[in-house]
């Protein structure tokens, strides 16, 4: 989205199962790093996993 400062990029990570926005990432770059990434590490603060579980990231 352009704003009155540059361009941003939000990045959101949604879980399937409920479709709610679990991670967020609002960044002036387009890096991994600085978007999915850090949105990725939002999400498994959020939903954190047992030993058996398993997580698939698309």
């Amino acid at each position: 989205m352009r704003t009155g400062q540059g361009w941003l990029y939000l990045t959101t990570v949604i879980n399937l199962f409920d479709r709610k926005v679990i991670g967020w990432s609002l960044s002036d770059m387009m890096k991994a790093q600085d978007t999915s990434i850090a949105a990725l590490k939002i999400a498994r603060l959020h939903r954190s996993l047992q030993d058996h579980d398993s997580l698939i990231f698309h």
